[in-house]
């Protein structure tokens, strides 16, 4: 069993990672690093900080195939001790943009409990250099554009939201040492 270090400070540098998802999530399309050097095996060092950050044994996650080793199942057992699960309607799903995701098939929440969708994070190939999205509502005083390399499954999702608010899918999206996010609040217009 290989296993892979995780923060070099646990408490202060899970401490520091927290606020900056809270950042990423609060202001949708800011960049923000995260403080971890490594990834886990073929995983970015940003979504193996996610991942450190906001999983435990107390939710679940789905792996996408695309991702999956045992190496990363080895160190997400033992750093965090989250279950992973087959089911899509985990609280928390991780895939890689070459698999084309689509995050209508992940749970949206329903009325009595939105809460209870699916934060989906998506390795991507850069946060930059994509199809323009402008982004309006909560958390922006005016429009915001950002334009990640997203696959056609998550821009056809944005395009056209198919669960209407309070439902849908947070997307977290990870290259390198860097992330953002678009919560399920954010009006997203595709250009």
């Amino acid at each position: 069993m290989t296993l892979l270090a995780s923060f070099n400070h646990p408490v202060a540098d899970s401490q520091r990672a927290f606020r900056r998802i809270l950042k990423a999530m609060s202001e949708p399309g800011v960049m923000v690093s995260l403080p971890l050097e490594q990834g886990w095996g073929d995983l970015s060092p940003a979504a193996t900080a996610v991942l450190l950050t906001l999983v435990d044994q107390e939710s679940a996650l789905w792996l996408d195939s695309r991702i999956y080793s045992e190496t990363l199942r080895n160190n997400l057992r033992f750093h965090t001790g989250v279950p992973i699960v087959e089911d899509r309607h985990a609280p928390f799903a991780l895939t890689h943009a070459a698999s084309n995701p689509d995050p209508a098939l992940f749970a949206p929440g329903d009325n009595m409990s939105p809460e209870k969708s699916t934060t989906l994070i998506i390795e991507v190939p850069a946060l930059n250099g994509g199809l323009t999205l402008r982004l309006s509502g909560p958390g922006l005083r005016e429009s915001r554009a950002i334009a990640p390399q997203l696959p056609e499954a998550i821009l056809t999702y944005l395009r056209e939201r198919p669960h209407p608010f309070p439902l849908g899918v947070d997307l977290i999206f990870t290259c390198g040492e860097a992330m953002m996010a678009l919560p399920r609040t954010t009006d997203v217009e595709v250009c």
